[in-house]
């Protein structure tokens, strides 16, 4: 036993804390394992801790000049998938008005037009202007002298509301450029589309916005059978939706006006509204994109919150909500510094996209990869930097703020992951909800298409639609799969998605019974296709060795014609270990589980450059895609490898340093998807960790938008949510490491910089709270919750 003081630079009291302490050296890693005896606080070390808000003032955004266009845009989130793009320009405010649930008649998602308000006395972005966006109550205030405006979120409703000390007038109009059908209009890279109306119904102190799906016939169930899933099998997420919203004001006069015109990098039709001189001004806005939704409830919502009280509740519920949200976790780095220190920046983003994610707090479908809702305009010349490779940015043609790259492929799984993922260890179930409920809500498709080839339980390509089919801009087969050669059998992230499941049930409590059917179906699938298809070739279902034979099989978009490639091995292997610890699962299902574990194949080794290391797969036919990262699936998300497994560290690191030049020139960048920061985490090395997150998530090295956490676009679009999510996870890594379905182990530390100070509260496997400060190298203060995990934990050497 020995007590250790440490010294806190903040006006705090000395903190003791009593340890004791059991060294372990495994695999390299050196690691402190504590029994929390006792952590004292002085009183006025709590009461500072309870008065000071979670973030720091100064991660709000606050811009002193009017932007030049959209995308000098800020983000605004509501719920359920309502949100907004805000900027001043041109003497106006400016706002691009969107919601997840808008998914047309085609499946893509669009916006769901323009607002432009602008007062007539005043001049915005003279001296003394400013835009701020505070995201710990999720509002933008806009402030020009003794004018004040703010807007915020009522759930779907966007508020916005206006003062001045003198009385004045105030024009507000909506915008469109789907006020009738458009032909040829570019909305995706290398091709055109059309898109039809949407229903616009101007009245005098109200505007009705709408788009019908059932009004433009698709006929899905024919859609579904072209890729051989019958009718009683069809996820129809289209027809009866219906997307949109209602603008109603407060004192407006007269009818509107409308005209055409050419706002930002479209043509369309606006409908001017102007008002009566007043101090006060008040526009409500309901957003919204659901199955049979119902445009009177839309006016009821809106309208209600005209009133003043009605206001002040809501306003007190959001507070309330936003409260919950900012308390489930955070993460602060440096949190005494400024904007001009790297590592503040990198935490101040890290706030901010977790803040546009919350867009979608209960909301229905996942946010798109690539964009979310946030997506505007692309500007001739506007990105010029941060594109992944030699993708196309910018292409002659009529376009719209619906543009997104990589449209045609809709949900692609492999990007889509990152979604899901941060939501675990921050906590946020209702932004980790959409990712696993359109696995489970399109499980009856996936088995389905089991069935089209043979195969028992249930499968999934990896591009997917919004109705769970292979998307039709991936050339989908008969047979419900998709024929491009590199994704033909590429169906690991189903396995992720279902890892992701098992691990938000041990993590955050997540109830699994209703997803326990397609989780144990993508292991059944695995297990009967390819035995089904090594018996075709050899008379039998398994090997001599009586192991899984996964051929034909794709590696990522990396390799064609792979055998046992290690992320569907690494997939496979803890899925089914997980499973079998369940006490949901049934006795029989028990007994089928465990006869399938005993035949799964090990990962895949060799020895490259004379060192012992994983391979992508046994074997394989044609490479693709040379920036994955194939091998480091073992190491994250599934903790086959590396610090979680300290035994296992020196294989994992040659693993990395052995990776042949001409994809390592690729596969160890940090566009977009690629995980590799949350690879060096894995890897225990703090420096590497550091260079990655600072051109992860810090931003500064090619920004595109005036918004520092709108990333990308990199591989795919701006902002780039795969490339968000990659980072946060990364970062959340560094500081903590835990194998839901381990050894109980939280390894805190394992890749954190001790140059970089630090306040954490993250979610541990176990329903486990961990609070951590981090001064000067050194935890000056850490809370576990419950208490009987306290003995689980191991600090990093040289942080105790």
């Amino acid at each position: 036993m020995n007590w250790i003081i440490l010294h806190e630079k903040m006006n705090l009291k000395l903190i003791y804390v009593k340890l004791t302490k059991n060294r372990i050296i495994r695999g390299g890693g050196t690691f402190v394992r504590v029994q929390f005896i006792a952590l004292i606080l002085f009183s006025c070390y709590s009461a500072q801790l309870k008065s000071q808000s979670v973030l720091p003032k100064s991660y709000q955004v606050v811009w002193e000049t009017p932007s030049k266009n959209a995308l000098g845009s800020m983000p605004l989130s509501g719920r359920k998938g309502a949100g907004a793009n805000v900027w001043v320009q041109d003497n106006s405010v400016w706002v691009y008005l969107s919601h997840n649930g808008a998914y047309d008649e085609q499946g893509r998602l669009l916006k769901l037009g323009c607002l432009r308000i602008t007062p007539q006395e005043i001049h915005l972005g003279k001296p003394g202007f400013k835009q701020i966006l505070d995201i710990e109550t999720g509002t933008i205030r806009i402030l020009q002298g003794d004018f004040k405006m703010s807007l915020w979120f009522a759930g779907e409703t966007l508020i916005y509301e206006a003062s001045a000390n003198q009385p004045i007038t105030m024009k507000v109009a909506y915008g469109s450029w789907r006020e009738k059908q458009k032909d040829s209009l570019r909305l995706d890279m290398n091709r055109f589309t059309t898109v039809t109306a949407d229903n616009i119904v101007p009245l005098r102190k109200s505007l009705l916005f709408y788009h019908r799906n059932e009004d433009f016939s698709v006929d899905i169930i024919k859609k579904a059978g072209l890729q051989g899933i019958p009718a009683n099998a069809v996820n129809d997420a289209t027809t009866k939706r219906i997307f949109g919203g209602i603008l109603c004001l407060d004192n407006a006069v007269g009818m509107p006006l409308p005209e055409e015109v050419q706002w930002q990098n479209w043509k369309g039709k606006a409908w001017h509204y102007t008002s009566i001189k007043s101090k006060k001004h008040v526009v409500t806005l309901h957003l919204g994109g659901s199955l049979n939704s119902n445009t009177k409830q839309w006016e009821q919502q809106a309208s209600s919150l005209l009133s003043a009280p009605s206001r002040t509740k809501a306003r007190e519920l959001e507070l309330k909500y936003w409260k919950q949200f900012w308390n489930r976790s955070h993460v602060v780095i440096n949190p005494n510094k400024t904007l001009k220190d790297t590592a503040f920046v990198i935490g101040r983003n890290y706030q901010l996209f977790r803040y546009m994610l919350a867009c979608n707090r209960d909301g229905e479908l996942p946010l798109l990869f690539n964009g979310g809702i946030f997506t505007v305009d692309n500007f001739p010349g506007g990105i010029t930097g941060n594109n992944g490779g030699d993708l196309p940015i910018y292409q002659k043609g009529e376009s719209t703020p619906d543009f997104r790259r990589w449209m045609f492929c809709s949900f692609m799984s492999q990007n889509q992951r990152w979604l899901g993922w941060p939501a675990i260890v921050n906590g946020d179930i209702d932004l980790l909800s959409p990712s696993i409920s359109f696995y489970r809500d399109r499980s009856k498709t996936a088995a389905a298409r089991a069935k089209t080839i043979n195969a028992a339980g249930v499968v999934y390509p990896e591009p997917l639609d919004i109705w769970g089919l292979c998307s039709s801009g991936v050339a989908p087969g008969p047979d419900g799969l998709t024929t491009a050669p590199h994704l033909r059998y590429h169906f690991s992230m189903m396995l992720e998605h279902a890892w992701m499941a098992l691990q938000a049930h041990n993590q955050l409590g997540i109830p699994i019974k209703d997803d326990l059917n397609w989780i144990k179906g993508v292991v059944l699938f695995y297990d009967s296709f390819y035995r089904q298809e090594y018996k075709k070739r050899t008379g039998q279902e398994l090997n001599d060795s009586g192991k899984l034979v996964i051929y034909p099989s794709c590696g990522l978009e990396f390799l064609e014609g792979a055998t046992n490639p290690i992320e569907v091995v690494s997939g496979l292997i803890r899925i089914t270990d997980a499973l079998i610890t369940l006490s949901e699962i049934n006795a029989a299902d028990k007994k089928e589980l465990l006869r399938i574990q005993a035949s799964l194949p090990p990962l895949p080794e060799g020895i490259r450059d004379g060192k012992r290391s994983l391979l992508p797969a046994v074997s394989w036919e044609k490479e693709y895609n040379m920036w994955e990262p194939i091998e480091m699936y073992a190491y994250w998300p599934y903790r086959m490898v590396g610090v979680t497994k300290p035994s296992t560290l020196s294989l994992a690191r040659d693993t990395w340093l052995t990776i042949p030049e001409n994809r390592a020139k690729f596969c160890k960048q940090d566009y977009s998807w690629m995980a590799n920061v949350a690879n060096m985490a894995a890897l225990g090395w703090p420096d590497e960790a550091k260079k990655r997150a600072i051109y992860k998530l810090s931003n500064m090295v090619a920004p595109q938008a005036r918004f520092s956490a709108f990333f990308g676009p990199g591989h795919d679009w701006l902002p780039d949510h795969n490339w968000g999510g990659a980072g946060l996870v990364g970062v959340q890594e560094m500081l903590m490491a835990a194998d839901p379905y381990g050894d109980d182990k939280i390894y805190l530390l394992p890749a954190w910089p001790k140059e970089w100070d630090v306040d954490f509260k993250l979610c541990a496997p176990q329903n486990t709270i961990v609070e951590v400060s981090v001064r000067k190298g050194k935890i000056v203060s850490l809370n576990v919750s419950p208490k009987s995990r306290e003995k689980d934990v191991i600090i990093a050497e040289g942080f105790r």
